[in-house]
């Protein structure tokens, strides 16, 4: 089989694109395809380059943050359950990956910009609409988060006061709406780990987990809750 050419994954990339342009605004459409080749040699990237790449299926070329979130979500957690993510953004890549990977159980993604035209498993329920604090769970078991950025206290949260398991990747918080006295990433990232740490011991969901994801030039680090070894 002939190796694919940088070329043609970005030719890939802007099909998508171009099939979905709808969902995006006319700024968001001029940035991806000024950016598409810019970013193909960079690990760290927007949200929309990076959802783009991997529906274009570049993960030998850009090394794909959604697969290792994905494979620490399954060394600590059982996914064949009923599973939310809060801010999947428009494109909902990491919720596809889990939906296709599970055996049994449901994913359900919340955004108010998701894509609701796109080809998708029965297991995998798109919800075009903001998770609310008063949002019902269900029979959801676990609540994750891909760098939902403001939606990330609000995770950690509601899986607390629900006793349910969570795994967030976190995301830059200097001056974020909510707490605009954190005016430092690290201050952000040091209160949300605080919360965290204080909401898994009150509700019994084991200790604060944390895994580095500087492999992909990323600075900012994966929270959870660890469950005690029994």
């Amino acid at each position: 089989m002939p190796e694919i050419t940088k070329e043609e994954y970005i030719r890939r990339a802007l099909k998508f694109v171009e099939a979905h342009k709808a969902s995006y605004t006319e700024r968001e459409l001029d940035y991806i395809k000024k950016n598409c080749e810019w970013g193909m040699d960079r690990p760290f990237v927007s949200d929309l380059l990076r959802q783009v790449y991997d529906e274009a299926g570049m993960t030998d070329i850009n090394q794909n943050m959604y697969e290792g979130f994905l494979k620490l979500l399954e060394e600590n957690f059982d996914i064949n359950r009923d599973i939310i993510e809060i801010g999947g953004g428009i494109n909902p890549s990491l919720a596809k990956k889990i939906a296709l990977r599970q055996k049994s159980g449901t994913i359900t993604v919340y955004d108010p910009r998701l894509m609701m035209d796109i080809d998708h498993p029965d297991n995998l329920i798109l919800k075009k609409e903001k998770f609310e604090r008063t949002t019902p769970i269900g029979s959801a078991q676990m609540i994750i988060g891909f760098m939902p950025c403001d939606a990330t206290g609000l995770l950690v949260d509601v899986a607390c006061q629900n006793k349910v398991d969570f795994m967030v990747a976190l995301c830059e918080g200097g001056m974020r709406e909510e707490y605009g006295w954190l005016e430092e990433d690290d201050e952000w990232i040091g209160f949300i780990k605080y919360v965290a740490s204080r909401g898994i011991e009150k509700s019994n969901l084991g200790t604060l987990g944390e895994a580095s994801m500087e492999r992909y030039d990323n600075p900012y680090p994966i929270i959870y809750n660890k469950k005690r070894k029994s």
